[in-house]
C-alpha cells in the first residue's frame, strides 16, 4: 500500500498508528472501539473542545509528566516518534491501524501538530518504558466510521506485517483488544505486541477523536505489560487539557 505515517521506536521497531469529553466514570470500551456520544455527524460549526485549534493552543493539550504517575519523566531521546510504512500486509488491515485515503484527506487539512514524549524511571532503549503523546487539529474532523471500522477488524486483523519506509526493516504486529474508558467522540484502544529480529516490545495504543482534534496516546514497555493505568491518566490529562484550552 502507499506510504503511510506510522509509529516508532529507537533501536528500529516500528508501531502502525496514525489520531465531548471523559466524565467520571465511564463504563469500559468494548472491544478496540467506543463511542462516547450518540451523534455520528463529523460536519458542521464545532464549538469548545472539538473546534479547531492552533499550535499554541494544542501545545497546552499535552499532559505533564506528573500527570502520568511517579517516576515518569520527559524523554529528551523522543523514543517514540512517527515515521512511515511502505506497507502492511495483509493491505486489507491497514484500517486497523486507521490508515486509508480518508484518514489522509483528514490529515492534509492539518491546522496544527504537536508532540511530547516520556520516560519512567532509568529506562533505556530495550528495557523500560517510554509514552509519546501527540495531537492533531484538522479543518476537516476525523470520520468516526474509521473508528468503526477500525473496531471490526480487530479479531481477523490479530496478526499483520509491517513495513518501515525508512529502514526496509520488517516487524510483526499482534494486536488484540485494550480494556479501556470511553472519551471523546471516539476512542481506539489497542494493546500490540511489536517483534524484529530478536526484540519485542508491547505498547498500549489509544487514539481520541474530539471533533476536529485528534489526541494520540502511545505506551510502552520492552520487558513488561504497559502499564494502562498510566495510558489512562495521560488520555485524561490531556482531554481535561483540551477543554481548558478553549
Amino acid at each position: 500500500m502507499r506510504s503511510a505515517r506510522v509509529v516508532g521506536v529507537l533501536a528500529a521497531l516500528a508501531l502502525a498508528g496514525c489520531s465531548a469529553l471523559p466524565g467520571g466514570d465511564e463504563p469500559t470500551s468494548p472491544p478496540a472501539t467506543s463511542s462516547g456520544s450518540e451523534s455520528t455527524t463529523d460536519e458542521g460549526p464545532v464549538t469548545g473542545a472539538g473546534r479547531p485549534l492552533d499550535e499554541a493552543e494544542l501545545h497546552r493539550v499535552l499532559p505533564s509528566p506528573a500527570d502520568l504517575g511517579p517516576d515518569w519523566a520527559h524523554d529528551p531521546a523522543k523514543t517514540i516518534f512517527e515515521t512511515e510504512t511502505s506497507d502492511i500486509s495483509p493491505s486489507a488491515c491497514a484500517p486497523l491501524l486507521l490508515k486509508g485515503p480518508e484518514r489522509d484527506k483528514v490529515l492534509s487539512s492539518q491546522r496544527a501538530r504537536v508532540q511530547d514524549n516520556y520516560v519512567r524511571g532509568e529506562s533505556t532503549v530495550g528495557h523500560g518504558s517510554f509514552m509519546g503523546i501527540w495531537a492533531y487539529s484538522t479543518d476537516e474532523a476525523m470520520p468516526s466510521r474509521l473508528f468503526d471500522d477500525a473496531g471490526s477488524l480487530i479479531g481477523t486483523c490479530s496478526s499483520m506485517e509491517v513495513t518501515q519506509a525508512d529502514t526496509g526493516s520488517v516487524s510483526t504486529y499482534r494486536s488484540s483488544q485494550l480494556p479501556f474508558p470511553n472519551m471523546g467522540d471516539r476512542t481506539l484502544a489497542l494493546r500490540t505486541k511489536i517483534s524484529q529480529s530478536l526484540r519485542t516490545v508491547t505498547m498500549d495504543y489509544v487514539v481520541i477523536k474530539v471533533g476536529h482534534n485528534t489526541v494520540f496516546v502511545v505506551n510502552g514497555d520492552y520487558l513488561e505489560e504497559p502499564d494502562t493505568s498510566a495510558t489512562e491518566r495521560a488520555a485524561r490529562a490531556a482531554l481535561k487539557n483540551l477543554r481548558e484550552s478553549t
